[in-house]
């Protein structure tokens, strides 16, 4: 099922030229919470403005996990149902992984973010023992939370508060 819903990527149109797109199975609901989440995005992270369009959101009514990203396809999907306010977290946790790749945070960066998070010099970014230790998954759940404000009520990471400075200063071009 997954796959069907993957490869009906016969988009529909873009939300209001916000540069976010959905699959055709996308429920209206999920596209509301998508079509905000996007918004708050793109607002707390400045510094990529103009880098972000052409990530398409779909849903996936069974997944192993909350969501996935497919960066070759810039493609989230999502599983649903789902809280909005869980759904609105998954999705940010996402979208930062899409503007990972468009907008990405250089090596010194990464370099400095992954000694914040406690992980030792030269932890490869997108690689570790255990999700929480992947720098990734980690700059991921720290973009969520500045995008947020505040961590969301299903928090999956302690994060250190050097990693949010981090993310702060990268969101503003810093």
């Amino acid at each position: 099922m997954i796959g069907a819903v993957a490869v009906v990527v016969a988009v529909a149109a873009a939300t209001s030229g916000s540069g976010l797109r959905f699959t055709d199975g996308t429920p209206d609901d999920l596209r509301a919470v998508a079509a905000k989440a996007w918004q708050r995005f793109n607002d707390a992270v400045p510094a990529c403005a103009g880098r972000l369009d052409g990530l398409t959101v779909g849903v996936a009514w069974e997944l192993p996990d909350r969501a996935r990203f497919e960066p070759e396809r810039e493609l989230v999907l999502v599983r649903a149902p789902g809280t909005a306010p869980n759904l609105e977290a998954t999705l940010l946790h996402e979208f930062a992984h899409h503007a990972e790749r468009r907008c990405p945070p250089g090596p010194a960066f990464q370099r400095r973010f992954t000694a914040e998070a406690g992980l030792p010099l030269g932890t490869p970014w997108r690689d570790g023992a255990t999700w929480e230790r992947i720098p990734s998954e980690r700059f991921a759940e720290a973009v969520m939370t500045h995008v947020l404000g505040h961590p969301p009520s299903h928090f999956l990471v302690h994060l250190h508060q050097g990693e949010l400075r981090a993310v702060a200063a990268w969101a503003r071009g810093g």
